[in-house]
């Protein structure tokens, strides 16, 4: 039976240990906002002074009312810094206002994470360590490590004031043994990391945008993604993303639009030079992500979204989709009862 052979490959990427790539569709379950809705926050919250930056807003506008997604109105554009700076506080304050109402939530045990669900059935093996590599700005995948009482990491040392942890990643030991932890490479940056006036770094748990001298490290979509990642902390994001990518036996893609040039090129020569197992699943694969799986990923990759009744999977021998009768199999839920 075909749903066999998708559970026969879902358990190959899930028994290889795979390195864990969350898009944006990971955190949305959890309230928080994908592209469309940041475009909608951007459009409301920034507003631009002076014909520079109104002319070169209006060309973002544009862009959008045609049709482009934020990043395709966003990238080439030479953008005046102060709008600039603008669009990367709205996007900081939009995203953070979600993310701040899912701590609280969290706190209080009223939401469940998926997540959770997956690293903790992931270390049900003799894996030490999960990488987790993300996209995503929020802290959703922290706050999932929490609720499993899982320790993680994610480039800077523990505290509330914290430092980078610099060349050297730090490790947790209990009774002198080393604990599990799940290393997360917030390759876009994160909520809590900011830049000093004098360029060094400092993360905190801020919930609201801190004094106008720190400034949110995030590389919002578009017009600085590639520039700013040379700066520290991305280039560390990044360049321990890219050894767990390029390492890995296994990828497990959980809302992963396949739109970002930091990971998607490792992933490919991963999959070209050793076919190990790929599965990547969302609530709908976008069409970079049904490229990848048909033309890029080997013969070992499935592929899972939702329809109106029920899944929708691509396997090497289906690369153009074979409909289920069986809800949610594109799910975090729906995948850990294939696999385990």
């Amino acid at each position: 039976m075909e749903i066999d052979a998708i559970a026969r490959l879902a358990q190959a990427c899930f028994t290889s240990g795979p390195v864990v790539v969350l898009g944006s569709g990971a955190s949305a379950p959890h309230g928080l906002p994908g592209m469309d809705a940041l475009k909608d926050c951007l459009l409301e919250e920034v507003v631009p002074a002076g014909p520079e930056e109104e002319a070169a807003w209006l060309l973002v506008r544009t862009a959008l009312a045609n049709g482009d997604h934020l990043e395709q109105a966003l990238v080439g554009k030479v953008l005046p810094h102060s709008l600039i700076k603008k669009i990367v506080a709205s996007t900081w304050a939009c995203i953070n206002s979600k993310d701040r109402t899912l701590f609280f939530r969290a706190v209080q045990l009223q939401e469940r994470f998926p997540v959770g669900d997956l690293m903790k059935a992931l270390f049900q093996s003799n894996q030490k360590t999960v990488d987790v590599v993300t996209t995503n700005y929020d802290r959703a995948a922290e706050y999932a490590c929490n609720s499993m009482e899982i320790v993680h990491s994610v480039g800077f040392l523990p505290g509330y004031i914290q430092s980078r942890e610099g060349t050297a990643p730090i490790s947790f030991h209990r009774s002198g043994k080393p604990l599990r932890t799940v290393r997360i490479w917030k390759v876009h940056g994160s909520l809590d990391w900011f830049e000093r006036p004098d360029g060094t770094t400092v993360s905190g748990p801020f919930f609201e945008l801190p004094a106008s001298t720190l400034a949110p490290l995030i590389v919002t979509p578009g017009f600085n993604k590639y520039e700013r990642t040379h700066d520290e902390p991305f280039r560390s994001a990044i360049q321990g993303a890219d050894r767990a990518l390029e390492g890995a036996e296994g990828y497990l893609c959980v809302g992963f639009g396949f739109r970002d040039f930091h990971i998607e090129p490792k992933m490919l020569e991963r999959c070209r030079r050793k076919n190990i197992p790929i599965a990547v699943i969302a609530r709908t694969l976008t069409d970079e992500a049904k490229a990848f799986l048909k033309g890029k990923a080997g013969s070992k990759y499935v592929g899972l979204e939702a329809t109106s009744a029920g899944s929708r999977a691509y396997i090497a021998e289906r690369p153009d989709g074979i409909d289920l009768p069986v809800r949610n199999l594109w799910s975090l839920d729906g995948f850990l009862k294939l696999v385990t």
